[in-house]
């Protein structure tokens, strides 16, 4: 078998943007005395099963209760969590891991080879409907044929075709393939609560008003340095309070009066105020893409002319300005701009043309149909790209018109198709090929996809298949270039987050992942 290095794994991950940030890792005796910590969140946790129904504040929460094999590290590079080491066959055909000895569920019980077994076979089953199973069902990558347990600490992980991203894919953080005991699921396999191993536990959950976690005083975490979400998690806070605030001036003023620790996404107008009330800003550009999805079977979208107009139609930089009030840079590629994978390629895009727009809709045949664009009223620029970009298409003749909707009916309508137009943003895919993912696929198995283009999945499934730079970057240029012509989405840019603390938090360090981890953070009391 060949063993696997960060040299190995960090060719296919994005590490331009990231700073290494380690952090030292507390005994229990050591540990800070601070009560809580009060977070804001925009939405309520649509449910405690990693992976399944989630969302961005899903994962926020369920990443500081359950824990994984591996993990991406603060450079993006990927390392072990619960795993001791991993390496692939000379074959390409296994994967296999070595735990780490001695890790405690929350309910007490040791870990084994059986329990990582038993929850992949679970994620596995269509019944879990695991938001990340067709990363691993021969969908959208080598599927897994079957699941080894040779000893109790070595699990191995058999494929149908090699697949060198294998760990990268297991450390998404959107995926959340945790290691779960099989006590989070009652006798007939419906899902309970999850009993994990990470640093907290759910403690209160008021549902509409907050979410809380409680310090696991047995966590039996690593002692190694933090780092990303591998190393050390020194849970420093007793509980952490998730509070559900919406509304973006509500979080701030909260902020403001001492209610709350942090706020993410704080409207760049505001940082100045902020900064001047003695409170703590980053400014942290991330690998997260905001979009404007196309339902490409819709009957009005189905016609690529519509679409080609559309894109024509839209001032992308005017947007991104608009959106961002200035601090972020149009990007009209899956390929993020802190990727090693950007190339010239990922600029090329329909340029802004309203003439061009109009001759395609009339060559097109448009007779004025109403383009609804789904947005929401969460933070972040949902709002303001929808309402620009119908100005726009408004100015060359198309009848757009603005839905705004909450954001659990939209994120609803999004996994199950049900729209025209929706202004979106996915959360920071940590490799081109896992943000492709999120567009390119069969819409008869993944209703979410905007592209189901034959020649695009192939080549997204070549860039599966490698680690090696110089055909992954070929093939994503390829990917781009096709996407460009389709127009299933029209890409925007990639966010500058703003994050404000107060100044009596400490040990909170952002990063490009754009993923807050609240291990190793305390309160000045």
């Amino acid at each position: 078998m060949t063993c696997v290095t960060r040299r190995h794994l960090r060719a296919a991950t994005v590490a331009a943007a990231a700073l290494l940030l380690p952090q030292i890792a507390f005994s229990a005796s050591e540990m800070p005395k601070t009560e809580r910590i009060t977070l804001a969140i925009p939405t309520d946790l649509r449910s405690t099963n990693p992976g399944v129904q989630r969302d961005g504040t899903a994962d926020l929460i369920l990443h500081h209760v359950v824990e994984g094999l591996v993990g991406h590290r603060e450079d993006l590079s990927i390392g072990p969590v619960l795993a001791e080491s991993f390496r692939q066959s000379e074959d390409g055909l296994s994967w296999q891991f070595k735990l780490r000895p001695g890790v405690r569920f929350h309910n007490g019980e040791t870990m084994t080879s059986a329990d990582v077994a038993w929850s992949w076979n679970r994620y596995l089953k269509p019944e879990t409907t695991w938001q990340c199973k067709r990363f691993f069902d021969g969908s959208q990558g080598a599927a897994i044929t079957a699941i080894e347990t040779p000893a109790p600490d070595v699990v191995v992980f058999r494929l149908e075709k090699p697949n060198a991203l294998l760990p990268m894919m297991m450390a998404n953080i959107q995926c959340n393939a945790a290691v779960l005991h099989p006590s989070s699921v009652a006798e007939d396999g419906s899902w309970k609560a999850p009993v994990g191993t990470g640093p907290y536990v759910i403690g209160d959950w008021k549902p509409g008003r907050y979410v809380e976690l409680t310090r696991f005083d047995d966590y039996t975490g690593r002692d190694t340095p933090t780092d990303g979400m591998t190393g050390a998690r020194p849970a420093l806070a007793k509980h952490l309070r998730f509070l559900i605030t919406p509304d973006g001036a509500v979080m701030k003023n909260a902020l403001y009066a001492g209610d709350l620790d942090m706020v993410v996404d704080l409207g760049p107008a505001d940082i100045a105020e902020a900064e001047q009330r003695g409170l703590t800003v980053f400014k942290q550009p991330i690998l997260s893409w905001r979009l404007l999805l196309m339902q490409t079977t819709d009957p009005v979208l189905s016609d690529k002319r519509i679409r080609q107009a559309i894109a024509h139609a839209i001032d992308v930089p005017s947007i991104v300005a608009v959106a961002s009030e200035g601090l972020a840079k149009a990007n009209p590629s899956g390929v993020a701009l802190a990727s090693p994978y950007h190339t010239p390629v990922h600029d090329q895009w329909p340029a802004y043309d309203p003439a061009a727009a109009q001759a395609l809709l009339k060559e097109a045949g448009y007779a004025g149909q109403p383009i609804r664009i789904q947005t929401n009223m969460r933070p972040g620029g949902y709002h303001e790209v929808a309402i620009t970009a119908q100005a726009m298409l408004q100015a060359v003749g198309i009848n757009a018109q603005i839905e705004v909707l909450d954001w659990a009916t939209q994120l609803q309508n999004y996994l199950t198709g049900n729209y025209q137009i929706q202004s979106f943003a996915y959360s920071s895919r940590l490799d081109p090929a896992i943000a492709y993912s999120s567009i390119i696929g069969d819409k008869a198995k993944s209703p979410s996809v905007s592209w189901e283009d034959p020649t695009a999945m192939k080549l997204l499934d070549a860039s599966k298949q490698t680690m090696d730079p110089a055909p992954r970057t070929k093939l994503f240029e390829q990917i781009h270039t096709r996407m460009a012509d389709a127009v299933p989405v029209i890409g925007l840019y990639n966010d500058v987050r703003v994050v404000a603390t107060a100044a009596s938090l400490q040990g909170y360090k952002p990063w490009s992942a754009g993923f807050d981890r609240f291990w190793g953070v305390t309160k000045a009391e």
